[in-house]
C-alpha cells in the first residue's frame, strides 16, 4: 500500500512538472504570437495596403493613357510586317504568359501562407476553446473573443475568397490568345508578301525576255528578208507573249490587293486588339487592386479595434486594458 501511495505521489509530481513545463512553453508561444508575430503581421498588412494603393493608381493611369491611344507613332507602323515584328509579338505573348503565371503564383502563395499561419495558430488553442470550435462549424470557431492574431488570420483567409483574381487571370489568358492570333495574322501577311514578290520577279523576268525577243524581231526585219508567213508567225508569238504578260500583271495586281488587305487587317488587330486587350487586363487589375486594398485596410482597422482588448488564454472572457 505504501509503495502504491509513493508511486502515485511520484506520478502526480511528474504530472505537475509536465503541466508547468507545458504552461511555460505555452506562455512563450503566446508571447511570440502576441508580442512579436502580431505586430509584424499588422505591419505586413499595412504594407500591402500601401502597395495596392500604388498599384491601383498605376493601373488607372495606364488604362487612361491606353484609352487615349488613337494610332501608333512607331516608324515601322504601317509598313510591311517583317521577322522582327513577329519576334516582338512572340515576346509579348511570352511576357503575358509569364505575367499570368506570376499573378497566379502570387495569389496562391498568399493563400497558402495564411492557411499555414492560421493552421499553426489553431494548434495552440486551449482545450475548452478547441471544444467550442468543434461544436460550431459556421463563422470563426473562436468568435471575436479569440486571440487577436488568430481572428485577424481567419478574417484574412476568408477575405481571400472575395478577391476577383479569376477575372484577372481570364483577361490575361484571353489577351494572350489575341496576341497569338496577331502573330498568325502577321505570318499570313508575310506569306502573301513573299507571293507578291515572287510574282513581281517573274513578271520582270518575262518582261525582259519579251523586250529582248521584240528587239531581235525588229532588228531582223531591217537586216534580214523574211517571208510574210514568217513575219506573221513572229507577230503572233509576240502577241501571245504580250497577252501572257498582261495576264500575269493582272494576277499580280490582285495579289497586291490581297497583301494590302492583309496589311490593313494586321494594323487593325495591332491597334484595336492591343488596346482592347490591355484595357481589359488593366480594368480587371484595377478591380483587383481596389478589392485588395479594401480587404487589407479592413483587417488593419479590425486589428486597431482589437488593440484595446486583451485576450485571456484559456478563458472566454475579454477584459478592457483600462480595467486592469
Amino acid at each position: 500500500m505504501d509503495k502504491t501511495r509513493a508511486a502515485v505521489k511520484d506520478l502526480y509530481a511528474r504530472i505537475l512538472i509536465a503541466i508547468r513545463s507545458a504552461e511555460t512553453i505555452s506562455k512563450r508561444i503566446q508571447n511570440l504570437r502576441d508580442e512579436e508575430l502580431l505586430p509584424q503581421i499588422i505591419e505586413l498588412l499595412k504594407g500591402l495596403t500601401r502597395t495596392w494603393k500604388v498599384m491601383l493608381e498605376s493601373h488607372e493611369t495606364q488604362n487612361k493613357i491606353l484609352s487615349e491611344v488613337k494610332t501608333f507613332a512607331c516608324p515601322s507602323y504601317g509598313k510591311f510586317c517583317n521577322d522582327s515584328h513577329r519576334l516582338a509579338t512572340l515576346q509579348l505573348e511570352a511576357e503575358l504568359q509569364n505575367w499570368h503565371a506570376c499573378f497566379t503564383e502570387y495569389v496562391a502563395a498568399q493563400r497558402a501562407y495564411i492557411q499555414a499561419l492560421h493552421g499553426w495558430l489553431t494548434k495552440f488553442l486551449v482545450p475548452e476553446v478547441e471544444f467550442y470550435s468543434r461544436g460550431r462549424s459556421s463563422g470563426a470557431p473562436y468568435g471575436a473573443n479569440g486571440p487577436p492574431l488568430l481572428v485577424i488570420c481567419y478574417n484574412w483567409l476568408t477575405s481571400m475568397d472575395e478577391l476577383p483574381d479569376k477575372a484577372v487571370t481570364f483577361s490575361l489568358k484571353s489577351f494572350s490568345k489575341d496576341v497569338k492570333a496577331l502573330w498568325a495574322q502577321q505570318g499570313e501577311e508575310q506569306q502573301q508578301k513573299r507571293k507578291v514578290d515572287g510574282m513581281a520577279k517573274e513578271l520582270d523576268r518575262r518582261t525582259m525576255a519579251f523586250q529582248k525577243a521584240e528587239t531581235r524581231f525588229l532588228e531582223s526585219k531591217l537586216t534580214e528578208y523574211k517571208s510574210e508567213m514568217e513575219t506573221e508567225q513572229q507577230n503572233e508569238y509576240l502577241t501571245e507573249k504580250k497577252d501572257q504578260l498582261e495576264m500575269i500583271r493582272k494576277r499580280l495586281d490582285v495579289e497586291r490587293e490581297k497583301h494590302h488587305n492583309h496589311m490593313q487587317e494586321t494594323q487593325r488587330i495591332t491597334l484595336n486588339g492591343l488596346q482592347t486587350g490591355f484595357s481589359t487586363v488593366f480594368e480587371s487589375l484595377i478591380e483587383f487592386s481596389k478589392a485588395s486594398m479594401k480587404i487589407y485596410n479592413d483587417i488593419v482597422t479590425l486589428s486597431e479595434k482589437m488593440g484595446n482588448v486583451s485576450y485571456i488564454e484559456g478563458s472566454s472572457q475579454v477584459e478592457e486594458n483600462s480595467s486592469r
